[in-house]
C-alpha cells in the first residue's frame, strides 16, 4: 500500500528544476507528479486532519506528495465522482509500479487482476485477432486509466498493454477493489458503471509519437545538425526539442517529464555512447537510426545496432544523400538494420520535412487508380494540387496508375514526366507487340522495356517519396503489395491485364493487373501512413455500350464493313481491359468512401486505349482539379490544414 510503501522510507527528494518529487523505496519504484509548486506546498485544515488519521506514520513532506495524489485521482474522469474520503481509502489500497520501457503490463486474455492509472510515461494498447495479427488501437497518456474494465466486468484481458517509454504507475489490486467494494458498494458501483461506458465509447486512434530517439549508426554521422533541422520542422525551437547527453546526466523521471511538458515533441539526440543510447531508446515512443548513404553499411568500420532496449519501438531507417539514391543503394541499410520498418531518404529541407509530417500524422497520400489511357489524367491532377501547395507525402497506385505514380515517387520534374511518358506511349504504342495469343494478345515485351528503361535498376526501397503499388495473385488468390524489389518488375506485375498482356512469373507466382481485385488500394494505404489521403479515379466512370442486338458473331465479311458502319461494336482490347476492371468496380466505390478527397476527371471521351489522347487527358486532368478545388475552398483548406497540424497522439 502506498502509506506503508511511502513509510519504508529509502531516499526522498524534492526536483527543484521541475515539477515533482522522487519517492524511492527499496530501490523498486519511482514515481514523479506533475502538480504545481503552490499546490504542493499548501494544505488546508480540512484535508490534513483526515490524512493525519490515515497515515500517521509519514512525514510532512511526504502527505504532501499523497495530497498531490488526491488532486490527480479528482481530475480523472473515472475517480471525479468520488468523494475524498473514498478516493482517500482508494490510494490507500493502491500500489505503486515503476516499469522499464519494453515490458509488458498484462497480455490479451490474461487475469483480470488489477487497474492502473498512468503517472508518467506511456502505453500501448494492441489486440490480437483471430489469424493471429496484431493490430495497434491506441496509446495511454499520463493521467489514463488501463485495465479498469475487465477488473469491474471480472472478464478476461481484451487487450495486450506495453510499455513504450519508462513509466510509473498507480495499481489498485482485485483484493483492494473488493475492499473498497464491499466497504462502499454503491460508490463503487457508480464508479464501475462509468467504467464500462467509457470501455464501450472509446475508439481507436493512431499512436503517434512525441518523443524521437534519433540515433547515429556509425561514426561520423550528425545527429545534431538533422536533429535541429527536425526541430525547425516540427515548428519547435530545438532549446526546448533537444535533449542531449549533457542536459540529462543524472537527471530523475521528473526532468524528463518537465521537458516534455514544455514541448509537443522531444529529439534525444544520441551519441556514440551506449548506455545514452539506451536512455533515449527509454524515454522515446520512435527510434530514427541514421546513416551516411554515400557509403555502403560494410565500408564502415563500426556500426551501432539498436540494443535490445529498443526493440519494442517503431524504428525507421534514415538515410542522408548528397545526390540522388542510388539504384540498389537502399537495401544493404536496410539488410545491417534488419529491425527497421521504413526507410527516409533525405537530400535536402523538403525531404525532412515530408519525414516530419509521417512521423506526425500529418502526411498527404496520393492513390491512383488504373483506368489504360485515362490514367494520363493523373499527371494534370498532380500539377493542380502542387501549385495549390500540397505536398505529396506517400504514393500509391494499380496499373496505370502505378506507372503515373512511380514517376511522382521518383521525384521527377514535370517536363521529365511528359518527356518520359509522351515517347513511351505516344510516338511509342506499348501494346503493339501482337503474339500468339497462348497467354495473351501481346508480348508484353515493349512494356517492360518502356519500364525499365525509365526507372533501371531502380527499387522501390530507392524512391525519395514513399510507394507502393498491387498486383493480383492468381497463385494465392489475393491482393499484392509491392513496396520492395526491383521498381520496373513491380509495375509491369501491376499492369499486366488478364489476356491482354502476359503476367509476371515470379517467385512462384502468377501475378497480373492489380485492378482485377482493387484498382483504387486506399484501404491498403490507410495501413500505412496516418494524414489526409487523396484518391483520384480514372476508370470508375468507364462502361461499355454498344447498340447491337445478337448472341453471336456473324461471319466476318458481315463485320468487316462495321469498322466504317456507325454500329458500336467493342474491340477485343477494350472487352479484355474493362472485364479485367469490373470485378473490383464495388470495391471502388468503397475505397472512394475511406478516401478524404476523390478527384473524377471528365474522361469519357478518352477511350481506354487511346494513347494518342495523351495531351488531352493531361489537360483534362490539370483543369478539372484546378476548377473544384477553386470552387471548393474548404476542400483545399482541409487538405492544407492536415499538413501544418499535428494530428494528437
Amino acid at each position: 500500500m502506498i502509506g506503508a510503501n511511502l513509510a519504508e522510507g529509502g531516499e526522498f527528494a524534492r526536483r527543484e528544476q521541475g515539477v515533482g518529487y522522487g519517492v524511492h523505496w527499496n530501490k523498486v519504484a519511482v514515481v514523479t507528479m506533475d502538480c504545481k509548486r503552490d499546490e504542493r506546498s499548501t494544505m488546508t485544515d480540512s484535508t490534513a486532519g483526515p490524512l493525519q488519521a490515515l497515515w500517521h506514520d509519514v512525514d510532512g513532506d511526504q502527505r504532501k506528495i499523497l495530497i498531490a495524489l488526491l488532486e490527480r485521482l479528482a481530475k480523472l474522469p473515472l475517480f471525479a465522482s468520488l468523494g475524498y474520503a473514498l478516493r482517500s481509502a482508494l490510494i490507500e489500497q493502491m500500489q505503486w509500479l515503476s516499469m522499464s520501457a519494453g515490458s509488458v503490463l498484462f497480455v490479451q486474455d490474461g487475469p483480470p487482476d488489477a487497474l492502473y492509472v498512468l503517472l508518467h510515461g506511456r502505453l500501448t494498447v494492441s489486440r490480437h485477432d483471430g489469424e493471429g495479427n496484431e493490430r495497434s488501437l491506441g496509446c495511454i497518456e499520463p493521467g489514463g486509466t488501463v485495465g479498469e474494465h475487465a477488473l469491474m466486468a471480472d472478464e478476461p484481458r481484451s487487450t495486450t498493454v506495453r510499455v513504450m517509454r519508462d513509466s510509473e504507475l498507480l495499481c489498485l489490486p482485485r483484493a483492494g477493489y473488493e475492499h473498497l467494494l464491499n466497504a462502499h458498494p454503491l460508490a463503487m458501483h457508480e464508479m464501475a458503471k462509468l467504467a464500462l461506458r467509457g470501455s464501450s465509447s472509446s475508439r481507436e486512434r493512431p499512436v503517434l509519437p512525441r518523443c524521437f530517439a534519433v540515433l547515429p549508426a556509425h561514426r561520423g554521422v550528425d545527429a545534431m545538425a538533422l536533429a535541429q533541422r527536425m526541430a525547425h520542422a516540427m515548428g519547435v525551437d530545438p532549446q526546448l526539442a533537444l535533449v542531449t547527453q549533457d542536459q540529462a546526466n543524472r537527471q530523475g523521471a521528473g526532468w524528463f517529464s518537465e521537458r516534455e511538458s514544455r514541448a509537443p515533441n522531444l529529439l534525444y539526440v544520441g551519441n556514440d555512447d551506449a548506455q545514452w543510447r539506451e536512455r533515449c531508446l527509454r524515454q522515446s515512443d520512435w527510434a530514427l537510426i541514421v546513416a551516411n548513404a554515400g557509403n555502403p553499411p560494410n565500408t564502415q568500420r563500426e556500426l551501432w545496432p539498436t540494443l535490445a532496449t529498443g526493440k519494442h519501438l517503431p524504428q525507421h531507417l534514415v538515410l542522408l544523400h548528397g545526390g540522388e539514391p542510388g539504384a540498389g543503394s537502399t537495401r544493404p541499410w536496410r539488410d545491417a538494420f534488419s529491425h527497421t520498418r521504413d526507410q527516409h531518404h533525405i537530400r535536402n529541407d523538403a525531404d525532412i520535412a515530408r519525414m516530419v509530417r509521417r512521423l506526425q500524422g500529418r502526411a498527404l497520400g496520393l492513390v491512383l487508380s488504373g483506368g489504360g489511357a485515362r490514367g494520363f489524367a493523373h499527371i494534370g491532377v498532380v500539377r493542380a494540387l502542387r501549385e495549390a501547395g500540397l505536398e505529396i507525402d506517400y504514393v500509391a497506385g494499380a496499373s496505370i496508375g502505378a506507372i503515373m505514380g512511380a514517376g511522382i515517387a521518383a521525384d521527377w520534374s514535370l517536363a521529365r514526366t511528359l518527356a518520359i511518358y509522351r515517347r513511351g506511349f505516344v510516338r511509342s504504342n506499348p501494346l503493339s507487340d501482337w503474339t500468339l495469343p497462348l497467354v495473351a494478345l501481346r508480348r508484353g515485351h515493349k512494356v517492360a522495356s518502356l519500364l525499365r528503361g525509365a526507372h533501371g535498376e531502380t527499387e522501390i526501397e530507392d524512391l525519395p517519396i514513399p510507394f507502393f503499388c498491387v498486383s493480383s495473385d492468381l497463385t494465392e488468390g489475393r491482393l499484392r503489395v509491392h513496396d520492395s524489389g526491383a521498381l520496373w518488375r513491380a509495375l509491369r506485375a501491376s499492369c499486366a491485364i488478364p489476356g491482354l498482356l502476359p503476367p509476371v512469373f515470379h517467385d512462384g507466382h502468377i501475378l497480373v493487373d492489380g485492378g482485377v481485385i482493387d484498382n483504387l488500394p486506399v484501404a491498403q494505404m490507410h495501413r500505412r501512413m496516418v494524414g489526409a489521403i487523396v484518391a483520384v479515379d480514372v476508370g470508375g466512370d468507364f462502361r461499355l455500350a454498344t447498340d447491337l442486338e445478337e448472341a453471336w458473331t456473324p461471319p466476318w465479311w458481315q463485320v468487316l464493313p462495321e469498322l466504317w458502319g456507325t454500329h458500336r461494336r467493342p474491340g477485343l482490347a477494350a472487352l479484355v481491359l474493362r472485364a479485367g476492371m469490373v470485378s473490383s468496380d464495388a470495391a471502388t466505390r468503397q475505397q472512394r468512401r475511406m478516401s478524404h478527397a476523390v478527384f473524377q476527371p471528365p474522361l469519357a471521351s478518352i477511350d481506354l486505349l487511346a494513347w494518342k489522347s495523351f495531351d488531352r487527358a493531361v489537360k483534362l486532368g490539370y483543369h478539372d482539379t484546378v476548377e473544384r478545388l477553386a470552387n471548393e475552398p474548404d476542400l483545399l483548406a482541409r487538405l492544407r490544414a492536415v499538413q501544418r497540424t499535428p494530428i494528437s497522439g
